[in-house]
């Protein structure tokens, strides 16, 4: 395989790169002035007890840029009439979700929730999150899940689809 091409996706594709993740490191250790998460031994993380034997730079992590840059690598599309049955459930244990996914990996989080009468478009600052939580919508409801990928750049469209009369 050529140098800088792996399989991705299905194919051999050139290998998309997050562009919030530099390879220049920020000084160790840094705290995130907008959301507290750490950088330390090469890696952001969720660490509420840091207590710092020196100084601590501040650098705001991958996630918050993105969020202000309003930069979306995954899409979770919510429809179906069960949807509107469950509203606050189903948004409720996404909110849950991301929380959890917060000790795995602190730079997946939710960006925002646009509500509707039955849908609802949740958006994510990675691709890996937006897949994970049309799994955790499938498993957890039925209906049926569709994923979609962009070619060009990292994205992630995921669509969660249940009407009323559906069975899990």
């Amino acid at each position: 395989m050529p140098k800088g091409q792996r399989g991705i996706r299905g194919g051999l594709k050139p290998h998309l790169d997050d562009p919030y993740l530099t390879r220049k490191s920020p000084k160790e250790p840094a705290v995130c002035p907008r959301c507290g998460l750490v950088y330390r031994r090469r890696r952001w993380e969720y660490n509420p007890d840091f207590q710092p034997r020196g100084k601590v730079g501040k650098q705001k992590c991958p996630a918050c840029r993105k969020i202000e840059d309003h930069y979306v690598m995954g899409i979770v599309l919510i429809r179906g009439g069960f949807f509107a049955q469950r509203r606050d459930e189903i948004l409720n244990m996404m909110r849950n979700e991301e929380k959890k996914e917060l000790l795995h990996n602190p730079l997946d989080r939710i960006m925002t929730i646009e509500e509707h009468d039955d849908w609802a478009q949740v958006e994510t600052t990675s691709e890996n999150l937006a897949v994970h939580l049309g799994r955790m919508l499938y498993h957890s409801y039925g209906g049926s899940v569709e994923y979609k990928f962009s070619d060009d750049q990292k994205l992630a469209r995921v669509i969660w689809l249940r009407n009323k009369k559906e069975a899990k």
